[in-house]
């Protein structure tokens, strides 16, 4: 490991220092709130390298460090927002999700939580992205910007994708497969397959889960962005991110990776031979050309990674149904039997309140919650029945908003990142959103983008001017 920063400060000189950094983040978030949400989704992507080898010793305000400036940004927009933004309406769901998230509330009040801190932390982990929805209309001033910069975005991938190759050929002891908070994992050494000794890679993220989050959502930019005739860049996006992304997922070992991956090229495929989605006239030829490279370059350069996915493939205890459908239904059937209609509190299975105990000496819950294999099972524990029915009503109608939006965008700048935020929320129903911090940014950022053709010029009431005469006699 190569702690840059790891000298041994004490808790209160951290948190002294965190709330003098954090203030001044906000105040500045707040001057400049589409700078602050652009610097968050890019932490996103850095944090876990912060947290493993910049400043371990602070890891925990480096997992806080995106909110913050998104705290900035939230109260500008919502509370003092600018003219720019008052004169267009976005026609979005906001009352079904604050009717939604109402429905979480009895769950932070869940006496088993046994703190008030915890509580609100849990309420943070559901609902502290959901903003991003209604935020992201408005993030960009104009077309032209929005497809420079979320092109430049989606070029970050080439960095990571390179230090995973780094990370595969390293050992399994080497300072570059550590990650954050090891200590707390009891382990020593990365995750390896299961056999031999490579290990699975986790790029700039803290575990495997934030790793294979960012090869599944990049790989639907991506793909979004190569639709765009304006996008610069197209052919080293598409004969040098995409291989590095393919074959990130194999050295990254999920199974779950893979088969969403597919699912994103065959929803653009379909697509695209139905009709244009982006301004690019030749996009299905490049797409079927990015397969093919992307092909050719996972079997040439990736072909031991590759043979180490499907060896954990073949040798797994479970089948893609039993994960699909089997694993979820029995998740949640365990789920409420154990937790009943009330659950064990909002929050309580997350692994960061677990660590926030430890750290602050908080006492334990009153009745500890059981880990299941799936979100869903997990959700149901912590919310109860109607918690969970309004959770899941709430993402499912979120998608059907989505498709709407799709369909009535022509083509353009804005239907590719529709299809990728639907084909991305569909395996995100199953796969973790609430206990994958980088899954839940990321998540609701991409929905804010699909939300574009929902944003309209506001009516203004024009103001009618009354004679003279008439308003001398008002005042009589």
């Amino acid at each position: 490991m190569m702690p840059f920063l790891a000298a041994a400060i004490p808790l209160h000189t951290l948190l002294y220092i965190g709330a003098g950094v954090a203030t001044i983040i906000i105040m500045w978030s707040f001057s400049h709130w589409r700078a602050a949400v652009k610097v968050a989704l890019v932490i996103a992507l850095l944090e876990g390298a912060l947290r493993k080898w910049v400043f371990p010793q602070g890891q925990e305000l480096m997992y806080f460090l995106k909110d913050v400036f998104l705290v900035g940004a939230y109260l500008r927009f919502f509370l003092a927002p600018g003219m720019e933004v008052r004169a267009n309406k976005l026609r979005a769901p906001y009352i079904m999700v604050v009717v939604c998230c109402m429905f979480l509330m009895p769950a932070a009040l869940n006496p088993n939580i046994n703190s008030t801190l915890l509580a609100a932390y849990g309420v943070k982990i559901y609902v502290f992205y959901l903003p991003l929805m209604f935020m992201m209309p408005y993030l960009f001033w104009t077309k032209e910007e929005m497809v420079r910069q979320v092109t430049w975005y989606a070029l970050i991938a080439i960095p990571i994708g390179l230090l995973g190759v780094a990370q595969w050929r390293a050992g399994g002891f080497s300072w570059l497969n550590v990650y954050a908070d090891q200590t707390a994992m009891d382990q020593t050494g990365a995750t390896t397959f299961g056999f031999g000794e490579r290990v699975r890679i986790t790029g700039t993220f803290s575990y495997i889960t934030g790793h294979t989050t960012f090869v599944i959502f990049f790989s639907a930019i991506t793909l979004a962005v190569l639709s765009l005739a304006e996008a610069k860049h197209k052919w080293l996006l598409m004969s040098v991110s995409l291989p590095l992304i393919l074959g990130n997922a194999l050295m990254g070992g999920s199974r779950a990776s893979l088969f969403s991956i597919g699912l994103v090229f065959v929803g653009f495929a379909l697509a695209a031979f139905s009709g244009r989605i982006g301004s690019n006239k030749n996009y299905t030829s490049m797409l079927m050309g990015g397969i093919a490279i992307c092909a050719a370059g996972g079997l040439y350069f990736f072909g031991e990674a590759l043979l180490h996915w499907q060896t954990r493939y073949k040798t797994a205890g479970d089948s893609v149904a039993d994960r699909v459908i089997g694993m979820p239904l029995k998740a949640m059937q365990m789920g409420f039997s154990d937790a009943g209609f009330n659950g064990y509190g909002i929050g309580a299975t997350h692994p960061a309140p677990e660590a926030i105990r430890r750290r602050l000496g908080i006492p334990a819950p009153k009745r500890k919650a059981p880990v299941f294999d799936t979100e869903m099972g997990q959700v149901l524990a912590e919310l109860g029945i109607f918690g969970f029915g309004a959770w899941y009503w709430m993402r499912i109608a979120i998608i059907f908003t989505l498709i709407g939006a799709y369909l009535k965008c022509p083509p353009g700048a804005a239907r590719p990142f529709i299809l990728a935020a639907i084909l991305i929320s569909v395996p995100y129903l199953l796969l973790s959103v609430v206990l994958n911090h980088t899954a839940n940014i990321l998540l609701w950022a991409l929905t804010g983008l699909g939300f574009i053709p929902l944003l309209e010029p506001a009516k203004v009431r024009r103001q009618v001017p009354v004679p003279r005469n008439l308003a001398a006699a008002r005042r009589a």
